[in-house]
């Protein structure tokens, strides 16, 4: 509930600390007094959209902090720890508004956005003035309305929840048929890819091992005909092992008739025989085992058609293998695509069972509902001066849709005879305003917000209706902080408690200030409000406390 709202040159109020008990309070005042300058702050704190026309004229910002205990709203402490923000029981809330429209919001100290603070404040108060009984006519808000009368909660969690599997599995289907559609159009073309590139029998590597063979079987040939030359050269007719045995020959002889040629005998003995030793090494060499001519040309043809390959599909070997095994998924997934479409609509039928089912069970509770909410709905609209009124809840069968199959929405027939009318078009500001104030007493019980406000629900009624009306809501204050705009002494009297707002000129400039009224000061504003100030219209006030307290 709200504690306190402090507010700081924020248009007409200069300043203003203003304290806010539980229960039922009237908010009362001279007409251009200022109230709605109150309950525009009572927005801002909300999350409402800042102007700089609400900084007051001379002031350099407008500061507005309200003031929450939270000890028994578990969902806002949630939203507060989710944003990173320490909470305990009371919840501060602070805008700051500069000159220029800009400003901070903080949260407990902490700066947080304006979505944040919208959030917050959505399950901390609930306007309802004109702007907010526009959403009684969007009849979207009546399905809400009536599954919450209805505690459908748990059902639309299960009836949702199913919704979005069956549309899941639908989507699953339609994508399915697309892609068999697709992959049916592409078959021949997917098989040849496949024949083509599963022929190949490509293998990671393969190029490279093939390309370092080819290039070693090209030295071994080189080293094949080297090898000839230099043994043919030491071993042929006339070879040089064969030339070096005559030298030796003529030199022996030459030395055993020139003797001092024994010296170069010697010397060509020492280099002769290690020479004989190397030539005959060389001519038992032979060439390393290596591809022969054939199979040479066959790695060579195989490297030319993984190159042909790789041009062809602009990928390397790695990227080819990928595609055959994709290819060859493709074209076994559209032999399996009928199974698994058959596998899919089974499944989908036995979801749509589910969903129907959920549906109707939905449907029955809210027939169910929508009979006693329509009871006593009108039963109230009935006691707030409409007493020939009649309000139906009007539910139209349709296909299966997020929210069930029903299309829903609140009749009103204000008068006899005139016959039902469309919350949406026909039924006119008071009396929508009074079908709210109904509705909210009927679900009193069931609303988790904790303060509603009533910007003037009492505009355009006057004598008995008045005091239903303020009945209705002192009703609804054992159940909210409910607070309300009123003209009528009928509804404040009715009130727990009493604000007062007044319109002051002091040295030209304008100024609207708020008092908590005592009981004396609740009786001089019913007097007020009565439009006199005898003793008889004081006593009349006092009176209208005492019977309505």
């Amino acid at each position: 509930m709200l504690k306190q709202l402090s507010i700081s040159g924020f248009t007409l109020i200069s300043h203003a600390e203003v304290p806010f008990r539980n229960g039922f309070t009237a908010i009362t005042g001279e007409t251009g007094a200022g109230k709605s300058v109150l309950l525009k702050a009572l927005r801002m704190v909300c999350g409402d959209k800042a102007q700089a026309s609400m900084v007051r004229a001379g002031e350099s910002k407008a500061v507005i902090e309200g003031i929450f205990d939270i000890s028994q709203e578990p969902k806002v402490k949630e939203i507060i720890e989710n944003l990173g923000i320490d909470s305990d029981d009371e919840l501060i809330i602070r805008r700051e508004i500069l000159e220029n429209g800009k400003g901070r919001t903080r949260v407990n100290g902490d700066v947080v956005n304006q979505a944040d603070l919208q959030e917050i404040g959505e399950h901390l108060i609930q306007m309802h003035g004109q702007s907010e009984q526009l959403l009684l006519r969007d009849t979207r808000t009546h399905t809400q309305m009536l599954d919450d009368y209805a505690g459908n909660g748990k059902l639309l969690e299960a009836y949702s929840e199913t919704w979005a599997k069956w549309n899941d599995i639908l989507t699953r289907i339609r994508e399915t048929e697309e892609h068999a559609k697709d992959l049916a159009a592409q078959k021949d073309f997917l098989k040849f890819q496949f024949d083509e590139l599963s022929k190949a029998a490509l293998r990671e590597g393969e190029e490279e091992e093939l390309e370092e063979k080819v290039s070693v079987a090209s030295k071994g040939e080189a080293e094949r005909r080297i090898l000839d030359e230099i043994q043919g050269i030491l071993s042929g007719d006339n070879g040089l092992l064969d030339q070096v045995q005559i030298l030796q020959a003529r030199m022996r002889f030459l030395a055993s008739k020139i003797p001092h040629y024994e010296e170069h005998l010697n010397s060509l003995a020492e280099v002769a025989d290690p020479f004989e030793s190397v030539c005959k090494d060389l001519l038992r060499l032979s060439p390393a085992k290596s591809l022969s001519p054939a199979e040479i040309d066959r790695a060579n043809s195989r490297i030319a058609n993984i190159q042909k390959l790789k041009r062809k599909y602009r990928t390397d070997v790695v990227g080819l293998i990928e595609l055959t095994a994709k290819r060859k998924s493709e074209l076994e997934s559209l032999e399996n695509l009928d199974s698994d479409l058959a596998e899919l609509a089974k499944e989908e039928k036995k979801i749509l069972a589910e969903l129907e089912n959920l549906a109707k069970e939905l449907s029955a509770k809210r027939a169910e509902a929508a009979c006693r909410f329509d009871s006593a709905v009108q039963t109230t609209i009935q006691n707030l001066g409409m007493p020939k009124a009649v309000f139906k809840t009007h539910i139209e069968s349709q296909p299966l849709s997020p929210n069930g199959t029903e299309k829903i929405e609140f009749m009103l027939a204000p008068n006899p005879g005139e016959g039902e009318k469309s919350l949406q078009k026909a039924v006119s500001g008071g009396e929508l305003s009074r079908v709210l104030l109904a509705i909210k007493s009927v679900m009193a019980d069931l609303d988790k917000v904790p303060l509603l406000i009533f910007d003037e629900v009492d505009s355009g009624i006057s004598g008995e209706v008045g005091n239903t009306i303020g009945d209705a809501l002192r009703s609804l204050g054992k159940h909210h902080q409910v607070l309300t705009i009123t003209h009528l002494h009928q509804v404040a009297s009715r009130a727990k408690n009493q604000l007062a707002v007044s319109k002051d000129e002091i040295e030209g400039r304008t100024f609207t200030s708020v008092r908590e009224l005592d009981r004396e000061g609740r009786i001089e504003e019913l007097v007020r409000m009565l439009g006199g100030d005898s003793e008889t219209v004081r006593e009349h006030a006092r009176q209208l406390l005492e019977n309505n307290q």
